[in-house]
């Protein structure tokens, strides 16, 4: 009985035992990762991928293979078929005949075959654009063309992930993928398929976005990621928007995959609003390294049709990535202002969305971007940089500056009523990674008409965060630059006067503080220059006429007292004495106004006004 009692619990700890293991076994093979699937092994997947399957080498089957091709043949543009099919398939595939006029007039019929991939009745109304999958034939050759395949992967009604693939008499070559993080609108944007076909899209880049481009490489049976590069739009505060941008270039034809090229723009204002979706003023072209890492930059989804992994840094290794980038030349593009000559082009708002490119002038820089804009755009360059990406402020002329460029240029004009006015050129002379050399010329000089060569150079480092110079931007070198030029144009004022051009007190109001902020400094420039130029003009009159003569004929300085007065001279308002007081004051004032000396400045006005010339 003691036997049969031990038999029934050593038995019960068998089984408690065996359940738990079998418990454990499962486990296990649920957390077994799923392998990702390649072209030829769709049989393994739900019956959408199993319609839509590729061999081994990335083909498409010819459609005309399939048994709904000949009642398809019958169709014409703007009719549709749904096909008959069973089991899962059923009512969830459909063809459509569509028609596209081309630029030379012609009409093109398209094959749309549209399968509904989540089975939430979209063919009803033609389809969705968030788990439906498109399959064009723009011949009607039975050759598929293009795929454009919407994936929900939570179930919220939203695409996450959209991808564009395109196929060659048939043979998978290349895919655009882009991911939405946010839920907000569409992904990649187009009129008509004839847009995508020749990549003539839109990225949508506001918000959380991914957009990459990979190729088809057939002996792996798998993607690979694009020279073309990987582009991340990122939402800071979480409004919708974009307030900074990446774009990762891959080296052309290295035997070892690494980026070469990184591309950033950054809303430092930040302006970015509804009505000005894409706003970045601060534009860096770094050149340097970066090892691709396929292990790590690769992405997959058990609801994507194969290859079901894909190459590029997953959005939460952007910004450290980004960080790890090692810089060894960089250009800085800073915008300023608006170009008013390019404000009425219509497609300047999908140029700006791509982030603030290289101007493709006076330095060959790689730059992917094609937002370029040459007036009122700062633009510099570190030909070497040994430690990395550094930024200084200068107090000199109130920015903030690459350090290491030894050159920059400021094209301004074309704003606020002005035409093209001129350039501000920038130089380090002496090589310590700090401008020192300020040339400002005019479109009507063929040399400077300022100069300014910086004993001290007033300069002290700032955060190399982008956070954090935004931050300085904005609490300290806006309204410091506010607060001078105000000061200056004040005192100005007491002197000389220069009219401001039609509307600009309007367009001050209309334009937040940075803006603004430049807006005074062109002008108050535009007034230094006058303002000198005009007392200069006095100035030389006078030092530069010849010498009176005196009543024995010989030459004679206007200050000599026996002198008699030359009748012409009587209501002449400045003599030879004040004429040079009145030169020294302003060359004092020039290297005043171009230290920044803002006190000394307005002290040499008052001067300059006791003379009452």
């Amino acid at each position: 009985m003691v036997g049969f009692r031990y038999s029934r619990i050593i038995f019960s700890v068998l089984l408690l035992f065996s359940i738990f293991m079998f418990s454990l076994d499962l486990f296990q093979e649920e957390k077994k990762p799923t392998r990702s699937l390649k072209p030829g092994e769709e049989g393994r997947g739900p019956w959408w991928m199993k319609q839509t399957a590729l061999t081994a080498e990335g083909r498409f089957p010819n459609l005309k293979n399939r048994k709904w091709w000949k009642q398809v043949r019958q169709l014409r543009p703007g009719e549709s078929l749904m096909i008959e099919e069973s089991g899962e398939a059923r009512d969830r595939m459909a063809v459509r005949i569509e028609s596209y006029e081309l630029r030379s007039g012609e009409s093109l019929e398209v094959l749309v075959w549209i399968l509904d991939d989540d089975g939430d009745g979209s063919l009803k109304q033609g389809g969705d654009f968030h788990d439906d999958c498109y399959i064009y034939d723009f011949n009607r050759d039975g050759l598929v063309d293009l795929m454009v395949d919407y994936v929900d992967e939570d179930g919220d009604g939203q695409a996450d992930s959209m991808e564009v693939r395109y196929f060659e008499r048939g043979y998978l070559v290349r895919a655009w993928i882009g991911y939405d993080f946010e839920g907000i609108g569409e992904i990649i944007k187009f009129q008509t398929p004839l847009d995508l076909l020749s990549e003539n899209f839109q990225q949508n880049l506001s918000g959380d976005k991914l957009h990459f481009k990979n190729v088809f490489v057939v002996p792996q049976k798998n993607w690979r990621p694009a020279e073309d590069g990987l582009v991340a739009s990122l939402d800071l505060n979480k409004d919708g928007l974009s307030d900074l941008l990446y774009r990762f270039n891959l080296a052309p034809s290295s035997t070892e995959l690494h980026f070469n090229s990184l591309e950033v723009s950054l809303d430092v204002d930040r302006g970015i609003n509804l009505e000005r979706p894409y706003h970045y003023e601060l534009g860096l072209v770094l050149e340097g390294r970066l090892p691709f890492n396929p292990d790590k930059f690769k992405l997959y989804s058990s609801q994507r049709r194969p290859p079901q992994e894909v190459y590029a840094i997953p959005f939460e290794l952007i910004q450290s990535e980004a960080d790890r980038f090692k810089t060894s030349r960089a250009t800085l593009s800073w915008k300023e202002f608006s170009d008013q000559s390019l404000a009425t082009d219509s497609r300047l708002a999908a140029l700006e969305a791509q982030g603030l490119g290289w101007g493709w002038e006076r330095r060959n820089i790689l730059s992917t971007s094609r937002n370029v804009q040459k007036w009122n755009v700062r633009r510099e360059v570190a030909s070497t940089l040994k430690d990395g990406l550094e930024f200084y402020y200068s107090d000199l002329d109130q920015k903030i500056h690459l350090f290491g460029a030894e050159e920059g240029w400021l094209p301004i004009g074309n704003l606020a009523g002005w035409p093209r006015l001129g350039e501000i050129r920038y130089f380090d002379t002496d090589g310590n990674g700090y401008f020192d050399r300020r040339e400002i010329y005019l479109t009507n000089s063929n040399r400077p008409v300022l100069v300014f060569q910086s004993e001290k150079e007033k300069t002290k480092k700032i955060s190399s965060d982008f956070q954090e110079i935004s931050d300085f931007y904005l609490n300290e070198v806006v309204p410091a630059s506010l607060t001078r030029t105000e000061t200056i144009i004040k005192a100005m004022k007491e002197i000389y006067q220069y009219d401001q051009p039609p509307g600009f007190e309007s367009i001050l109001g209309r334009v937040g503080p940075a803006e603004r902020s430049y807006l005074l400094e062109v002008y108050c420039l535009l007034y230094f220059i006058n303002l000198r130029d005009h007392f200069l003009t006095l100035v030389n009159q006078k030092l530069f006429a010849e010498l009176p003569r005196d009543k024995y004929g010989w030459p004679a300085g206007d200050l000599q007292p026996e002198l008699l007065p030359n009748p012409r001279q009587i209501a002449a308002s400045i003599n030879s004495e004040r004429a040079w007081q009145l030169a020294r004051l302003l060359t004092e004032l020039e290297m005043a106004y171009g230290q920044n000396d803002v006190d000394k400045l307005v002290e040499i006005i008052r001067k300059i006004k006791a003379l009452k010339i």
